[in-house]
C-alpha cells in the first residue's frame, strides 16, 4: 500500500513538473538549497552519513590500484632498461608517498565532514574556491569519457566471446571517426551499464569497491596463472634489456620521471580524497584504511602485468601491456570454447573495474564540483548523472586516437594539482593547527574569516603559481618546443616539484602574512567538537536567492529573516 502511494506521488509530481515551464523549473530546484553556498551535499555530513569504516577505505584504495594504467605501468619502466625489481620498487615508493599524502589531505574532511569544494573555501576563499573546483571538474569530464571508452572495449571483447563472428561484423563507420562498429556498440553498452550506478550516493557507493577489491585481484591472479602455465615459465628476462640504458644519468632521470608519472597518475585521487573521507565513521578510519590499501596493491597489480606480458610475449612473440589488447590477443591466437569462457569472465571483470575507477577518479569528483557550482539545482546524484551524459557525448575515442598533444596536456596537467593539495595540507596542519570555523564556510559577508580580499585568498593563488612556475617551461616543451635541459629536468619532477614549491610558498607567506582568525591559538583540532555541535544544531548561512522554503525552519529555530538563516542538517535521503 505504501509503495503504491509513493509511486502515485512520484507520478503526480512528474506530471505536474511537465505541466508548464515554471513548474518544470520549480521541480528542478532542490529543497535543501537555501543559499548559493548550501545544499544537502555541501553542508557538513550528519552522523547518519558517516558510513565509511576502515574496511571501506581499505577496499576502496586496494581496489583502485587494480586498473588498466597500473597493470601497464611497468611498460615504460622496462623500456628504460629497468629490471623488474627496479620497476616494482618505483611503484611501491610512489604509492607509499601517495598514501601518506592521501591520509594528510583526508584528515580535515574526516574531522569536519565536509568535502573538497567546501574545504577549498578555507584556503582559496569563498569565491576563489570556484577556480579550484573548475580546475578539477575539467579532468573529471574528459577522463570519465576516456574510461567509459575503455570499459566499452572490454564489453566488446565480452560480446566477441559470446558471438564468434563478432569480430567479422563489417565496419560501417568511416575510418576518420577513429572507432569501429563493434567498439561503438561496446561504448554505448558501457554507458547504459554505468547509468544505474549513478543513482547511488557516495555514502553507499563503497559496496562497489568492496566487490571490486575481491573480484579484480582474483581475475588478475587467474590471468597470471594461465599465462605462466601456458608458457611453462615466467620468462621475465624476455622483457628486460639493460642495454637500452644509454647512460647512468639518462637512466636515473628516467626513473625519477616514472616515479613522478605514478604520482601524477594518482594526483586525481590525492585531490579527491576529502569527498570520501567526509563520510568517515571515525577520525582514524580513513587513516588506517588508506595508509595500507594503496601501496601493496599497486605493486602486486604491476607485478602481475609484468609477469603476464613477459610470458605472453614468449608464447606469441607480441607484447601486450594493456589488458584489453591482451584479452583480444588471446582470442586472436586461440579461440577455443575454453579460452572464450575465460576471456569473457576476465573482460567482464575488467569492465566492472574500469567503471569503478571512473566513478572514483572522475564521476564522484565532478559531481561534488558541479554541486558547488550550481547548488540550487545539482546534488551528488544529479551531478553523477550529468557527468556520465557529458562524458558520453564528447566522443572520447577521438581523444585517444588523434589528440596526442591533448593527451600530453592531460598527463602534464598534474603540475596544476600538486600545489592545490600541498596548500590545503599546509593550511590545515601548520597555519590553522587543525581548526576550522565551520559556520564561516557558509558566509560571504566581508567580515567572514574566509572572505579574505573580495572572496579570494591571494596567498593561495600566489603559492599556486609558484608551484607550477618551475615545471611549466618543460611542460610547454612537451608540445614540441625547445627548452634547456634544466627546464626538462624540472618537468620530469613536475608533480613533486609543484607539490613542494606550492606548499613551501604558502607556508612562507602564511608566516609573514598571517591568515585571518585565531585558529592557531587553540589546541590541535580543538574546534572539532564545536563543529559537530553545529552539525546537530544547524549551520548559520547568509541568504542566497531562495527564502520561501526555509522560513518555517528559521522561525522554528528562533531565527529571523534579517541576516543569517539557520540550515538544519539533512537526513540520509538524497533528492534526485
Amino acid at each position: 500500500m505504501a509503495a503504491s502511494l509513493h509511486s502515485h506521488s512520484c507520478w503526480a509530481r512528474a506530471k505536474h513538473a511537465f505541466s508548464s515551464p515554471h513548474a518544470f523549473h520549480q521541480a528542478l530546484i532542490l529543497k535543501s538549497s537555501s543559499s548559493r553556498l548550501v545544499n544537502e551535499d555541501l553542508l557538513p555530513s550528519p552522523p547518519d552519513r558517516w558510513t565509511w569504516d576502515t574496511w571501506s577505505f581499505f577496499s576502496y584504495w586496494w581496489s583502485e590500484s587494480w586498473a588498466v594504467s597500473t597493470w601497464s605501468i611497468g611498460s615504460s619502466l622496462i623500456a628504460l632498461g629497468a629490471t623488474v625489481r627496479d620497476a616494482l620498487l618505483v611503484v611501491l615508493f610512489a604509492n607509499t608517498l601517495s598514501a601518506i599524502i592521501i591520509v594528510l589531505n583526508g584528515r580535515a574532511a574526516s574531522r569536519y565532514h565536509v568535502g573538497f569544494p567546501v574545504l577549498t573555501r578555507i584556503s582559496f576563499g569563498m569565491y576563489g574556491q570556484y577556480f579550484s573546483v573548475i580546475l578539477r571538474s575539467i579532468l573529471g569530464i574528459i577522463w570519465g569519457g576516456v574510461q567509459m571508452y575503455f570499459e566499452g572495449k572490454f564489453i566488446s571483447i565480452c560480446l566477441r566471446c559470446i558471438f564468434p563472428g563478432w569480430a567479422k561484423i563489417p565496419n560501417q563507420i568511416p575510418a576518420s571517426q577513429h572507432i569501429t562498429t563493434t567498439d561503438m556498440v561496446g561504448f554505448f553498452l558501457a554507458f547504459l551499464f554505468t547509468i544505474p550506478f549513478m543513482f547511488i550516493h557516495t555514502t553507499k557507493i563503497r559496496y562497489i569497491f568492496t566487490i571490486k577489491s575481491f573480484l579484480i585481484p582474483l581475475t588478475g591472479l587467474g590471468i597470471v596463472c594461465w599465462a605462466t602455465t601456458a608458457n611453462g615459465s615466467v620468462s621475465a628476462d624476455n622483457l628486460v634489456d639493460t642495454s637500452t640504458r644509454t647512460s647512468t644519468a639518462v637512466f636515473a632521470w628516467g626513473i625519477v620521471g616514472q616515479f613522478n608519472s605514478v604520482m601524477g597518475a594518482n594526483s586525481a585521487l590525492l585531490v579527491t580524497v576529502p569527498d570520501l573521507a567526509r563520510y568517515s565513521k571515525t577520525k582514524n578510519a580513513q587513516l588506517w584504511g588508506q595508509a595500507f590499501g594503496l601501496p601493496f596493491s599497486g605493486v602486486i597489480c604491476s607485478a602481475f602485468g609484468i609477469i603476464t606480458t613477459s610470458a605472453v610475449q614468449h608464447m606469441y612473440g607480441e607484447t601486450y601491456w594493456n589488458t584489453y589488447d591482451l584479452l583480444d590477443g588471446i582470442l586472436n591466437h586461440t579461440c577455443t570454447p575454453k579460452s572464450r569462457a575465460g576471456v569473457f569472465f576476465a573482460s567482464a571483470s575488467w569492465a566492472f573495474a574500469t567503471m569503478g575507477t571512473s566513478i572514483a577518479c572522475n564521476i564522484t569528483p565532478f559531481a561534488a564540483d558541479i554541486t558547488s557550482l550550481f547548488p540550487k539545482y545539482i546534488n551528488i546524484i544529479r551531478g553523477q548523472l550529468l557527468c556520465t551524459i557529458i562524458a558520453f557525448s564528447i566522443t572520447p575515442w577521438n581523444i585517444v586516437a588523434t589528440a596526442n598533444s591533448f593527451l600530453t596536456f592531460l598527463s602534464g596537467y598534474s603540475i596544476f594539482q600538486g600545489s592545490i593539495v600541498s596548500i590545503m595540507i599546509v593550511d590545515y596542519f601548520l597555519l590553522r593547527n587543525g581548526n576550522i570555523n565551520i559556520t564561516a564556510l557558509y558566509s560571504t559577508a566581508p567580515s567572514s574569516q574566509y572572505h579574505y580580499i573580495h572572496g579570494f585568498n591571494p596567498r593561495a593563488f600566489l603559492a599556486f603559481v609558484a608551484g607550477f612556475a618551475l615545471p611549466l617551461p618543460g611542460f610547454i616543451a612537451s608540445f614540441g618546443h625547445s627548452v634547456g635541459a634544466a627546464a626538462e629536468h624540472m618537468f620530469v619532477l613536475g608533480w613533486i616539484l609543484s607539490f613542494l614549491m606550492g606548499g613551501l610558498s604558502y607556508l612562507l607567506m602564511g608566516r609573514i602574512w598571517k591568515v585571518p582568525g585565531d585558529d592557531v591559538a587553540y589546541g590541535f583540532e580543538a574546534k572539532v567538537s564545536e563543529a559537530q555541535m553545529a552539525v546537530i544544531d544547524g549551520v548559520h548561512v547568509d541568504h542566497g536567492t531562495r527564502e520561501t522554503e526555509t522560513e518555517t525552519e528559521i522561525d522554528a529555530a528562533g531565527g529571523d529573516n534579517d541576516g543569517d538563516e539557520k540550515v538544519p542538517r539533512v537526513n540520509n535521503s538524497s533528492i534526485v
